[in-house]
């Protein structure tokens, strides 16, 4: 146990140490737009590996209280190494906006193959329902929750399982997760 928290340790601190920017990575099409900013599929330079990153702009986060969930957010996508939650490769932001690059999932999502079969099978929606009571058991289990479940949010990756995505409305057991925190204090006349 020891040698692989060592491991992923060496691999997080390998990658914190590259210096990121969007510059980095090529931009392809976007593949979604949400309240705070948008999903890009892009492809890094250096490497012609796909991403999708996901580019929300500080002005509207922080306007909207959201700093608190923002961290959870990047807190969940970076801790969780499993099959059930999109990996964060990296994070990192410029004077507007910050950045997620995280695992591109070509399988699109849940809403789309909804629409695209109609009603389940029982025997896959039986599938598709234990994966994600394993998705969310997995997120649970590293004390967080994910607050916003719904078809658009869960991605079917190309063998046709679920991995969870849009950690936004997410909350953690942690201080920086609270919203009180990144609140200003009420100005007091005459204090």
């Amino acid at each position: 146990m020891r040698k692989l928290l060592t491991q992923k340790e060496s691999r997080y601190l390998r990658l914190k140490r590259q210096k990121m920017d969007a510059t980095v990575f090529e931009r392809i099409k976007t593949i979604g737009i949400g309240a705070f900013g948008e999903v890009t599929l892009v492809k890094k330079k250096d490497t012609d590996m796909l991403y999708a990153m996901k580019t929300l702009r500080k002005l509207d986060v922080i306007k909207r209280n959201q700093a608190a969930h923002v961290k959870a957010e990047r807190d969940i996508l970076s801790e969780a190494d499993n099959e059930w939650v999109v990996k964060l490769y990296y994070s990192f932001q410029d004077k507007d906006s910050l950045f997620f690059i995280m695992e591109y999932i070509p399988g699109g999502d849940m809403m789309a193959l909804l629409i695209k079969k109609g009603i389940f099978e029982e025997d896959l929606a039986r599938f598709y329902i234990a994966e994600l009571v394993c998705a969310i058991e997995s997120v649970h289990k590293l004390g967080f929750i994910h607050r916003d479940i719904k078809p658009d949010n869960i991605l079917i990756d190309s063998n046709g399982h679920i991995k969870l995505t849009d950690f936004g409305l997410c909350t953690g057991l942690r201080w920086t997760h609270d919203w009180k925190y990144y609140a200003e204090e009420p100005q007091v006349p005459g204090i």
